[in-house]
């Protein structure tokens, strides 16, 4: 099963896209990269955009074709890269403008699209704009940001992370700048003033520099957050309004450009950003959630519960499905009661949660069977929209649950059972916190092993993404649940049946499935049972 090859994937169309379209992100397979953890090609023991364009057909034959790159701007990288201090640069342990020039290049000739990781929400406070706006209060860069000569009366309020250092509230007082400024997350991070129309136009003008240099698609952190109110007169941005200019000006600068956006909202507030193709699609939290819980509870009631509730809220949404990210586990979806289930399962030491919503271990060893590892990774491809894959996912890496908060998941790729595990032969910079011991160290998980193992995790990611690809209804919101033990998810789409059976034992395949034509997946017993943790891709007939 070959694909064509493209020269430029600007070019490329898939059924059903308008030509000159960002419409090419819904058939899309988006491949997660840290570049610092990815890739050493200097060996001064950090992950760096040479590297990365070195390991392109790695990424070409697991059958992903974007790239989301998370921040390689320069950064001190205290917030791993998201204290952006110059959003127009390259990191200097990551390479130079040259470098992702030429990235781009080779990305675009293997047919891979580049989706940049955009902070818009807020810069670092060593930013040259920051740094203007604390020291002269005429400074035009005084609007960039949200400041009160008063102390606001929500300043207790919780950050976005709770018990770190830096993030004692959401309001610093700046001794510098004789006001308090607003920061979501850490104090290290102060908000952009996105009612701004200065600001506005300087987001445009970053969007439209990684353009010329070859970005595909943007990732909008922190989107949800742009237009929260903050219950300051005239600094809440209508957020309908912001994103209408914004699909405007894209349509007309770079009409295939795609917009992916983190929105971790209930789905009754996603429709704003859907209207009108504001943005083309959102990551999935809802279904996440849920994701966790029914496997938490063996029973696949509440997962289907929030694709039809996303269905229900949002009738045109596109969703982008992801396993786990590279920040904490986020349950807030989730009851209290329901959260304390799957930390009962998945995280029941305190060591394995972070700020009391959420859990830092990472998804192999969470799983802890082989077999439901295999079959979450498969279900990913099954549920309505299109799949996130994150580096190391597609061969089971492991965790460090000895480095701090969210830092337990952000771990240098394996690459092969050699010391430096093919990613450095430094020990230095990143190449220090790799994984060596353990059943998911180096020696046990590795790309170069698994090559060689046709049952391996590796190979099944490259036969999920053929599968995804030859049969593009699998990706299509009209998804129907077939009636099934309360184990199995089975989802239907046109020809193309999924069965995936979340509990620990064997499960009964409904019986108008068991001569179904097998395209992937396990046997069924005598008994027509799917085994513990199976998985099975089905055509059917009709």
């Amino acid at each position: 099963m070959t694909e064509e090859r493209h020269e430029d994937p600007r070019q490329e169309q898939g059924p059903g896209d308008s030509p000159g379209s960002p419409d090419w992100i819904h058939r899309a397979v988006i491949y997660g990269v840290d570049v610092l953890r990815y890739q050493d090609s200097d060996a001064d023991g950090n992950g760096d955009l040479k590297g990365l364009a070195s390991r392109l057909d790695h990424i070409k034959d697991l059958g992903t074709d974007c790239i989301w790159l998370l921040p390689f701007y320069p950064s001190e990288r205290r917030d791993n890269g998201y204290d952006v201090t110059n959003q127009l640069g390259v990191d200097p342990r990551m390479g130079t403008l040259d470098d992702f020039r030429l990235l781009a290049e080779q990305a675009h000739a293997r047919g891979i699209r580049l989706l940049l990781d955009m902070v818009l929400h807020h810069t670092s406070n060593r930013h040259p704009w920051f740094q203007a706006a604390e020291s002269d209060p005429r400074s035009r860069f005084r609007e960039y940001y949200i400041w009160s000569e008063t102390e606001p009366p929500d300043s207790e309020s919780q950050s976005a992370f709770p018990g770190e250092p830096h993030t004692g509230g959401i309001w610093s007082w700046s001794e510098r700048a004789r006001a308090f400024y607003r920061h979501q997350f850490y104090d290290f991070e102060p908000d952009l003033r996105i009612a701004s129309d200065a600001v506005w136009e300087q987001v445009k003008g970053i969007l439209d520099f990684w353009i010329a240099l070859g970005a595909d698609a943007f990732r909008i952190d922190a989107a949800g957050l742009l237009f929260a109110d903050i219950g300051l007169p005239g600094d809440q941005a209508n957020a309908g309004k912001r994103l209408d200019d914004l699909h405007r000006y894209l349509r007309k600068r770079a009409p295939e450009v795609a917009l992916l956006g983190e929105v971790d909202l209930p789905p009754e507030q996603l429709p704003t950003y859907f209207d009108k193709g504001r943005i083309d699609q959102l990551l999935a939290f809802l279904p996440n959630n849920a994701l966790l819980h029914s496997l938490a509870i063996e029973d696949a009631g509440p997962l289907c519960a929030a694709v039809a509730r996303h269905d229900d809220a949002v009738k045109h949404g596109a969703w982008r499905q992801f396993l786990r990210n590279l920040d904490e586990l986020n349950l807030s979806h989730l009851s209290d009661e329901d959260r304390d289930r799957v930390f009962g399962v998945f995280a029941p030491r305190e060591d394995e949660r972070i700020y009391g919503r959420g859990i830092r271990r990472g998804w192999a060893p969470m799983m802890e069977h082989s077999a439901r590892t295999r079959m979450t990774l498969s279900l990913l491809f099954a549920l309505p929209g299109a799949p996130l894959l994150v580096a190391g996912q597609e061969i089971g890496t492991g965790d460090d649950l000895s480095l701090e908060g969210r830092a337990a998941v952000r771990l240098p790729m394996q690459w092969s059972p050699e010391p430096g595990g093919g990613f450095s032969t430094s020990r230095e910079g990143e190449a220090a916190h790799l994984v060596t011991d353990g059943p998911y160290g180096i020696g046990r998980v590795n790309v170069a092993d698994q090559e060689r193992d046709p049952g391996s995790l590796l190979h099944l990611t490259r036969a999920l993404t053929r599968l995804w690809r030859e049969h593009p209804g699998i990706a299509s919101p009209q998804v129907e649940r077939l009636d099934a033990d309360p184990a199995l998810v089975v989802f239907r789409y046109d020809e193309v049946v999924a069965a995936h059976n979340l509990a620990a034992g064997p499960r009964p395949l409904p019986e108008a499935l068991q001569d179904a034509e097998l395209l992937l997946g396990d046997e069924l017993d005598a008994d027509g049972m799917l085994p513990a943790y199976g998985l099975r891709w089905m055509r059917t007939a009709d």
